[in-house]
């Protein structure tokens, strides 16, 4: 069970988050192995209800939060050029799981600071990434590639699995609802020309030694490699009765 920790008391932005954004932090903390979200900034009151707020109406009545993505004690780091394994799952979790709106970069609330919400508004269904100066052009290539790729995937039919629920080689079956990118690596650096579709039955060959959050496939189960998926989309297949 992730653990979530602020906003502290004298943030202006002290307010709790949303139980709709606490089920996106937690689906993706847990797909990404983070054991704590640390929320630097929370909720704020809302234009017209209170004047403890500042800055974009994102914040408002707890739609989104700056955070750092906490495992084993550490806040995971990250620079423009690159993230680590865990970031780069969390932002594609969490953006499979519902999250529109996405922020990073180390001119923008420094090395380990998140931003993750939902629109402007209740209205607003955009999607977005940024970065430095809260512009789409600053936006790291990482942070824009693994939001899509989750954004791609769409929402998963069932939860992710845990960081402690291991996958290992065995049949699977694709559990993304708009389907799962079939990649040439492990990870959303290796470009995919093909998605394979919701349902599709697979046997996994392998789990990667780069990233164990990505396994290597075989569709046709005849011994040879297709590619990587993202394993926290996948459903074991129970074997058929003899």
């Amino acid at each position: 069970m992730t653990i979530f920790v602020g906003p502290p008391s004298l943030a202006i932005r002290n307010k709790p988050i949303t139980n709709e954004l606490r089920s996106v932090l937690n689906t993706a903390a847990e797909a990404a192995g983070v054991d704590t979200i640390r929320i630097t900034s929370g909720g704020q009151d809302a234009l017209g209800h209170g004047t403890r707020r500042t800055g974009s109406t994102r914040h408002d009545l707890g739609r989104a939060a700056d955070l750092q993505c906490v495992v084993g004690g550490q806040a995971l780091t990250f620079t423009d050029e690159a993230a680590p394994p865990g970031i780069l799952r969390f932002v594609m979790a969490a953006a499979a799981a519902g999250a529109i709106g996405i922020g990073a970069g180390v001119g923008y609330m420094g090395n380990r600071t998140i931003h993750v919400g939902f629109g402007t508004s209740v209205n607003d269904h955009n999607r977005l990434t940024w970065g430095v100066g809260g512009r789409s052009a600053t936006a790291p290539q990482w942070l824009r590639d693994a939001a899509q790729d989750g954004w791609d995937g769409g929402g998963p039919m069932l939860p992710p699995a845990s960081a402690d629920e291991a996958i290992h080689p065995g049949r699977y079956a694709v559990m993304a609802r708009d389907g799962l990118k079939l990649r040439g690596g492990p990870g959303t650096n290796f470009g995919s020309d093909r998605t394979l579709p919701a349902g599709t039955e697979l046997k996994v060959v392998a789990v990667s030694n780069v990233d164990p959050a990505w396994v290597r496939v075989d569709l046709e189960d005849d011994g040879l490699l297709d590619g990587y998926v993202f394993a926290a989309f996948l459903a074991a297949v129970e074997a058929a009765p003899a």
